[in-house]
């Protein structure tokens, strides 16, 4: 059996507001010439198809067209999406019999049902085990599973942890499909999931703000009977253990993100099983310019980067300036850095400001007493203490999402 596997495309997402459509169509495009080079038996998919739940009609478009474009290049093809923390199950679903047609199998959440002869809740495991088919055999089983939150594993009795109740969720799941009889033992099985594992390296704050909790890897990694495990959540790509592998966004979502992003082409023959690593282009780069200083010592003058910046500002590239200053920098100076960008194709996406330790203005600025703490909002506090930890401003990119979480905090308190 041979799938590409490929996770969180994130449709919809913008970058300091500017779209990311053409890029995800030149995602789309190569994942095409992949899919005719490779004519795998399936292509999965492991969450964040959309980055909001409540997708616009422009982004709901490229999907349609995308996944009808891809089902159409090889004959069994089968496409497998399960929906991630960013998606809304139910919209995901909503199409699902159309899918059929198409031979596309859509897994928004689990049917949980309450079961009078068990305590909790069930569900229907055969709807997330999926045969792949090759000329009309079975060759191979995917465990389709989507985001769950952890109240929505089914709970133990003793240890009643998230990591365990994930390790017995999935360990029952792959008992009940061997019990099946179309399955035989030379059967491929890939498992998907969506969550943090312990160990892996996210070296993303979005991935901070997406999933507190980790499931412990090596739970994971003693689960016998899957040959390959296609997980999604985290950008990054990369292995955590034998044969378990987070494929990655197909392009960088944020400017943390500045690494090599690829798709992975896995093939398992009599359980052995070998990955090979398609590595895809970015439409248009990102840059830290001049460059990313680890601190105020290390950077530039505002001067500085005005002088250098026409050296970047006719190519094509989302741009985060860093500079250094004395002091936060007024309006008349964010106005004359925006300014460079007028007319040209390199996309301005806000400044990082180093500024100098000082002793006095922090000292100032202590909290004291219960009614200064209280006098500072959430939103407030936590830009604060990244000051004070990174001598540095907290990108405005970071702002938007932390001041989002912050007030959908406070609206439901």
């Amino acid at each position: 059996m041979k799938i590409i596997h490929t996770s969180d495309c994130n449709i919809g997402q913008t970058l300091h507001q500017y779209s990311r459509d053409e890029e995800h169509k030149f995602f789309f495009d190569q994942l095409k010439d992949i899919i005719l080079e490779e004519k795998p038996d399936a292509l999965i998919v492991s969450g964040d198809i959309f980055h909001s739940a409540t997708p616009t009609v422009l982004s709901q478009r490229l999907y349609y067209h995308a996944l009808v474009e891809l089902s159409q290049l090889c004959n069994d093809l089968q496409i497998i999406i399960t929906a991630g923390n960013h998606d809304s199950p139910s919209r995901l679903e909503a199409p699902r019999e159309l899918w059929k047609a198409f031979n596309v199998t859509v897994i928004g959440n689990l049917d949980f049902y309450k079961d009078a002869n068990e305590n909790g809740l069930s569900y229907d495991a055969s709807k997330i085990q999926i045969p792949i088919k090759r000329n009309g055999e079975i060759v191979g089983w995917v465990l389709a599973v989507p985001f769950l939150n952890a109240g929505n594993y089914p709970s133990l009795e003793g240890n009643d942890g998230y990591s365990n109740r994930v390790f017995s969720f999935y360990n029952n799941l792959k008992d009940d499909l061997k019990s099946k009889e179309e399955y035989i033992e030379n059967h491929s099985v890939v498992a998907m999931g969506h969550f943090m594992l312990s160990g892996v390296n996210t070296n993303s704050y979005n991935k901070v703000i997406g999933g507190i909790e980790s499931v412990d890897s090596k739970d994971i990694l003693s689960l016998q009977g899957v040959d390959y495990w296609a997980f999604g959540h985290v950008h990054r790509p990369q292995d955590i253990g034998r044969h378990m592998r987070y494929s990655g966004s197909p392009f960088a979502l944020t400017f943390n993100e500045d690494y090599t992003h690829s798709v992975s082409v896995v093939t398992i023959e009599n359980h052995n099983v070998d990955i090979k690593i398609r590595e895809v282009d970015s439409l248009i780069p990102i840059l830290d310019f001049p460059f990313k200083p680890k601190s105020y010592d290390d950077a530039v003058s505002v001067d500085e980067v005005i002088y250098k910046i026409n050296e970047i500002v006719d190519n094509e590239y989302y741009v985060r300036l860093h500079v250094k200053s004395d002091m936060p920098l007024s309006e008349v100076t964010n106005a004359r850095l925006m300014d460079l960008f007028e007319g040209k194709k390199a996309k301005y996406c806000g400044m990082q400001v180093y500024l100098p330790i000082n002793n006095t203005e922090e000292s100032n600025s202590t909290i004291r007493t219960l009614d200064d703490f209280k006098a500072i909002s959430p939103y407030e506090l936590g830009c604060t203490v990244y000051k004070k930890k990174n001598n540095a401003e907290m990108p405005d990119e970071m702002k938007t999402l932390f001041k989002e979480v912050c007030d959908d905090v406070m609206q439901n308190k």
